[in-house]
């Protein structure tokens, strides 16, 4: 599990300050003092991604058992199992709470590293108490937006050597990294249950698969339906990368004071390619 305080090749000053900057765009209140958030969420990690890692499969919370299930596929697909294992990076996120995500995995067990903060309190919610996701539960009626996930995971970011292997890898990562299958507009294609047992998605696979391509794979996004074009912002300093990504709030970013605090900090634009079902939870905010 990392933190923030691991991540030694930003000083802490510069840390403390952009950190500050993204909590505040988290929790943004507008002139009529009513909470306006401007992104969605961000990550950091240790390790930066390289320049010629193009695919990114950007999973905050996923589990062991996930994991292995992957690593199953992969392997089937021709992939060495230590290859994929040392493409895996250590990830850590804030990030707005959907009510309806999963916070127990398939045994019915704490997704390990969640935590759930209420902005309004500081304090935070004891997930011990729930079993299904805050949605079912009078008590977070009106906590839309209120509520910011603290969580741990990894990430997968493999390179591709041609359209047929991104293709591949994109197929394999929609029909198995969720819960559900989308189809190109983003919704849920709702399957028999027979199809539900012949797909079989990977084990404590989330409601989204969050998956997101880098800039080199816009050449094919007319072979991608399921994504569009968004921004990834993220500063990276002696290997430690802090990253978010934004789409619909762009330019009301670049209309605040923020926005150029990022620029002084040292974060860069990129233009890459998100997954429908996680842009639509990138903009709900």
């Amino acid at each position: 599990m990392i933190k923030l305080d691991d991540l030694r090749g930003i000083s802490e000053e510069k840390r403390k300050k952009v950190v500050d900057c993204l909590d505040k765009l988290l929790t943004y209140k507008n002139a009529n003092g009513l909470l306006r958030p401007v992104i969605s969420g961000y990550n950091w990690y240790l390790k930066c991604s390289e320049f010629d890692r193009i695919i990114t499969f950007s999973n905050i919370h996923e589990t062991e058992a996930y994991k292995e299930d992957m690593l199953r596929d992969m392997e089937e697909q021709g992939y060495a199992r230590q290859t994929v294992l040392k493409q895996i990076r250590e990830k850590a996120g804030a990030f707005i709470h959907d009510l309806e995500f999963r916070i127990r995995d398939d045994k019915d067990n704490l997704l390990p590293g969640l935590r759930i903060k209420d902005v309004r309190t500081g304090k935070y919610v004891e997930l011990k108490k729930y079993s299904k996701p805050l949605i079912n539960y009078p008590e977070f009626k009106n906590s839309e937006g209120d509520l910011i996930d603290e969580d741990q995971g990894w990430e997968l970011d493999m390179p591709f050597k041609g359209k047929k292997e991104l293709l591949n890898l994109v197929n394999l990562f929609l029909k198995k990294s969720g819960k559900h299958i989308y189809d190109a507009k983003g919704n849920i294609i709702r399957e028999t249950n027979e199809e539900q047992k012949s797909r079989a998605p990977w084990s404590d696979a989330y409601k989204v698969p969050v998956l997101l391509l880098g800039k080199t794979a816009l050449k094919y996004v007319n072979r991608l339906p399921q994504f569009i074009p968004v921004t990834k912002f993220a500063l990276k300093e002696n290997g430690n990368e802090i990253s978010f990504i934004i789409h619909n709030n762009l330019k009301y970013l670049k209309s605040l004071n923020h926005y150029e605090c990022l620029r002084q900090f040292d974060f860069v634009e990129e233009e890459c390619l998100g997954n429908k079902p996680f842009i639509k939870y990138v903009d709900k905010i």
